[in-house]
């Protein structure tokens, strides 16, 4: 075994990786190595186009064949009737930045204060502002008090006069059934109707790898490791002293004064149970002898579940000709009196199975009640844990959801969609008739919003459940951090990738 020592030793070169990569690393004095699982490239001309460009995930949406090689093709439960949905996370340097959506959305300032009120106060939501502000420069509204200017990622959202005929229809239809017009959907209260912050800017995926990993590569204290799995973290007694890994040149240790797990939701949870740090008995159970009892490991598996309605259309689908993008436009609206969710318009360039095309307007339930497990399976780090989403285990969800679902008809079949709608594919008239027939359609379509989180999640000290401070930093283990998703108190309203940069930002100035 070759062995290696770094300052700081970050595992994955995703979302938050590659932000603390680049940030940890401007410190010249210290050695900062990132160890990713999936292929590297050190400029931007190298990345493939799906991973340079857009990449529409085909499990949501109808897009181009998937870069298999790029993702981690995990496999999970959804409800049920559904037991095996395939969960696809991004494995190459940037992560799930590199082949997601590229929607670029913050979390409200309720989000944030409510995790503050579970007793993190260091993430109100006044506190994470200018950490958003820092990792942006926002070509809409970089000039006020709450977007940045001079970020690492450009924001950018699609101009009224840029709408495609069916986002033009979808905010008629919206602002006629009463919804406002919300021109910014980053500020700190957004509801109604308006175009999506994305980070796709003249062409480029602004992932954190473009952003934030490849032009910090020319540093000398800082080093990438790709295609590199890591098996475990190296402890002594309860320190952490370093990583195993896999590679080509078979088993390695590199060892480092502290480690940084941001291998993301599933990943991070993951690595600490095959390191003994998890469940005792669930350890103990699938091979792997305890070093710390902490029973919230891979548990409460947040996410988005969302099912989605489809309409046939008069002509061939489109995407907005400046960004490439097949969606524009978002609705924020309630689903009862005390949970959001939201709809948004997307169009899909795909063609259904007798050759038409459509549009969708899919129903994301943004305040789930229902939590998830994530479960080692084995000791063998290449076999995957068992991930169970458990979706409308809270009946209140299914409720939310109907009646998300039932909106996303009505304003399909609205009048300002008459020249573009050609009918109702899904779901069909029978599964309309009732209640319980919708219900049905429900539970067997329901799928993953790709927003997994809170799988090791940040807490006070006398949280039972909580595995790290607000700092990432593990409890009952000294030099050991995880920064990403996985350390959300709660799952916020929006999609994550915006989220996670922040935190990572955030969460950098806390090693000076």
């Amino acid at each position: 075994m070759v062995k290696r020592h770094y300052d700081t030793l970050i595992v994955g070169a995703g979302s938050a990786g590659s932000v603390l990569a680049s940030r940890l690393s401007e410190d010249s004095s210290r050695s900062v190595c990132v160890v990713e699982a999936g292929p590297d490239y050190t400029s931007v001309d190298q990345l493939p186009p799906r991973v340079r460009g857009f990449t529409v995930s085909p499990r949501l949406y109808a897009g181009g064949p998937r870069l298999a090689s790029h993702e981690w093709q995990y496999i999970a439960r959804a409800t049920d009737r559904f037991p095996e949905m395939v969960v696809p996370r991004g494995k190459v340097i940037g992560g799930s930045s590199s082949i997601n959506g590229t929607v670029f959305l913050r979390a409200l300032r309720s989000d944030l204060d409510g995790w503050a009120t579970a007793g993190n106060p260091d993430w109100a939501y006044a506190q994470c502002v200018p950490y958003y502000r820092k990792l942006e420069v926002d070509h809409d509204f970089a000039s006020d008090d709450w977007h940045g200017a001079s970020g690492p990622i450009h924001v950018s959202r699609a101009a009224r006069e840029n709408w495609l005929p069916p986002s033009q229809a979808f905010f008629e239809a919206c602002t006629g059934l009463g919804a406002a017009a919300c021109l910014d959907m980053n500020r700190a209260d957004a509801r109604g109707v308006g175009p999506i912050p994305t980070n796709f800017y003249q062409g480029l995926r602004y992932s954190s790898a473009v952003g934030y990993l490849i032009p910090a590569r020319h540093r000398p204290n800082l080093s990438v490791l790709g295609d590199t799995l890591v098996t475990r973290v190296l402890l002594d007694g309860r320190s952490a002293r370093g990583i195993e890994v896999l590679s080509e040149s078979g088993v390695e240790a590199i060892e480092a004064d502290e480690v940084i797990l941001s291998a993301g939701a599933i990943a991070s949870p993951h690595l600490l149970m095959l390191s003994g740090i998890g469940p005792a008995s669930a350890l103990s159970a699938a091979g792997v002898e305890p070093v710390l009892d902490l029973p919230g490991v891979g548990q409460h598996v947040r996410d988005h579940p969302f099912v989605a309605t489809f309409w046939d259309t008069f002509q061939a689908g489109a995407t907005d000709r400046l960004t490439g993008l097949p969606w524009q436009l978002q609705i924020r609206t309630t689903a009862g009196q005390a949970d959001d969710g939201w709809l948004t318009m997307i169009m899909s360039t795909a063609r259904s199975a007798d050759g038409g095309f459509g549009f969708t307007i899919p129903s994301s339930l943004m305040y789930a009640r229902s939590t998830g497990t994530l479960t080692l399976q084995s000791p063998d780090p290449r076999i995957a844990p068992l991930l169970d989403f458990n979706y409308l285990s809270d009946p209140a969800d299914l409720d939310h959801l109907r009646t998300l679902a039932r909106l996303a008809i009505e304003i399909g079949n609205d009048p300002a969609f008459d020249s573009i709608r050609a009918g109702l594919r899904q779901p069909k008239g029978e599964e309309l008739a009732s209640d319980a027939s919708f219900d049905d359609w429900i539970t067997r379509t329901i799928s993953t919003g790709h927003h997994i989180s809170c799988t090791a999640r940040m807490g006070p000290s006398g949280d039972g459940l909580a595995v790290v401070d607000q700092r990432g930093r593990v409890y009952g283990v000294d030099n050991l951090r995880v920064i990403d998703a996985s350390i959300m108190p709660d799952c916020p309203s929006v999609n994550l990738n915006a989220t996670v940069m922040m935190m990572a930002e955030k969460l950098a100035n806390t090693f000076y």
